[in-house]
């Protein structure tokens, strides 16, 4: 089935341009609806960085002076007229590229309006955390918010590099979990055009690479039988951590894209997504497409 409804996140982030060029592609080529989401902070998320002001506490052994209150209100009012710059862009790159969408603007940093607005579309088009990201710092939105709670797909676009299109050379992680099975056919509408799809399994021994390979190879018939040409691939994980193998793997095969499971602990292991998916969300260097 073909992507209808998307949604982007739009941030003052770098990168956030390259993001929602791929949007405008997508919904483009599929005739979609786009809807366009931009993180609107108040007065406390805007200076939240300040020494103890917005729970996050002063440096240690350093007095610091109380944030302004007219100083957050005016960081308020030019985040304001940010978003409003953003906004019109948006709705005129809409006209330009004849693709009907809306705008909506959301509370920063709080994922719950996000997440019920990704429940309802097709795929949710995020921005990876850069890295001088911090608890109040320019993250926006964190990705393994909405691929754990949405139930739906999310593509994952570096915070570095250019990205105008998805799904011609595909790397498929796959290791016969639900969460991998999910991802992998919620793909399916991105790999219509796929020029080359590769299904990498990681075993820890030869055994699981033989237990696996039959598992492994109804998955690359049931793509083929969408006319998809896909080859699988098993190999030994070795001294390297799996997210190291798979974007070095990605890396040699051109890949555009890796479409991966992703997976939460519990609680008492801080309810993050887990470590395989944790690190291609930290390290990536092509988009990732993430089902929970």
């Amino acid at each position: 089935m073909a992507l209808k409804d998307l949604l982007v996140c739009i941030d003052p982030n770098p990168g956030s341009d390259t993001r929602l060029k791929l949007a405008l592609n997508l919904a483009r080529a599929g005739k979609a609806h786009l809807t366009g989401v931009y993180p609107l902070p108040n007065a406390r998320g805007v200076r939240g960085e300040l020494a103890g002001f917005g729970g996050v506490p002063a440096m240690a052994g350093i007095a610091e002076e109380p944030a302004s209150p007219g100083a957050a209100v005016s960081d308020v009012l030019d985040a304001a007229e940010a978003a409003e710059q953003a906004e019109h862009y948006f709705k005129d790159e809409l006209r330009l590229a004849g693709i009907e969408g809306e705008w909506h603007m959301l509370p920063d940093g709080d994922p719950v309006e996000l997440i019920e607005f990704a429940k309802s579309v097709d795929l949710t088009i995020m921005g990876q955390r850069p890295p001088s990201s911090g608890p109040n710092g320019a993250a926006r939105f964190r990705p393994e918010d909405v691929v754990i709670a949405a139930a739906r797909p999310v593509l994952v676009i570096p915070y570095a590099g250019t990205f105008e299109a998805v799904g011609k050379r595909v790397l498929i992680a796959w290791n016969g979990t639900r969460e991998a099975n999910r991802a992998l056919n919620d793909a399916l509408p991105l790999l219509a055009d796929a020029e080359a799809l590769t299904v990498m399994f990681v075993g820890t021994n030869e055994r699981d690479l033989e237990q696996h390979w039959p598992a492994l190879e109804r998955v690359v018939g049931h793509l083929q039988r969408h006319g998809i040409n896909t080859t699988s691939e098993g190999t030994l994980r070795r001294e390297l951590a799996i997210s190291d193998m798979l974007l070095s793997r990605a890396a040699d095969l051109t890949a555009d894209m890796i479409v991966a499971g992703g997976y939460h602990h519990s609680q008492l292991r801080e309810a993050l997504i887990g470590g395989v998916s944790r690190d291609l969300l930290d390290h990536m260097t092509v988009p990732v497409l993430m089902s929970h």
